[in-house]
């Protein structure tokens, strides 16, 4: 992964482990960005960067700094073949595109914010 998609991928682990660290007023401001991101993963990964140097979001950056300390910290991975870190695959299949960071970051939003509360399914 690049240095931008490590980052977009720490950020969306944070959401998922940290959610309940984020207010209802964070939610709507990640909401109103999530709409607007670009499709590049430089700007996604500035913009993300950027909302988490609020001082209130001091635990979340520290959060997002381990976990992305901890993508970077995996092995290196040979870019002339098509297989992940510990020879994972790709989960999309090969005739699919996959999900660009953008749909991630929106999805990871959506699947952990307490506003899109009434749209998860029922956990039993």
């Amino acid at each position: 992964m690049s240095v931008y998609q490590n980052s977009i991928q720490a950020f969306i682990q944070v959401l998922d482990s940290q959610s309940n660290l984020i207010p209802i007023q964070d939610w709507h401001e990640l909401q109103q960005l999530s709409g607007q991101l670009p499709e590049d993963n430089e700007e996604i990964s500035e913009i993300l960067e950027k909302w988490l140097q609020s001082e209130s979001r001091n635990q979340l950056l520290e959060a997002y700094k381990q976990h992305l300390k901890s993508l970077t910290a995996a092995s290196p991975i040979d870019v002339d073949i098509n297989i992940g870190i510990a020879n994972s695959k790709s989960q999309t299949p090969a005739n699919q595109p996959s999900e660009s960071s953008k749909e991630l970051v929106d999805n990871a939003i959506k699947n952990n914010s307490p506003l899109f509360e009434n749209t998860k399914p029922n956990k039993k």
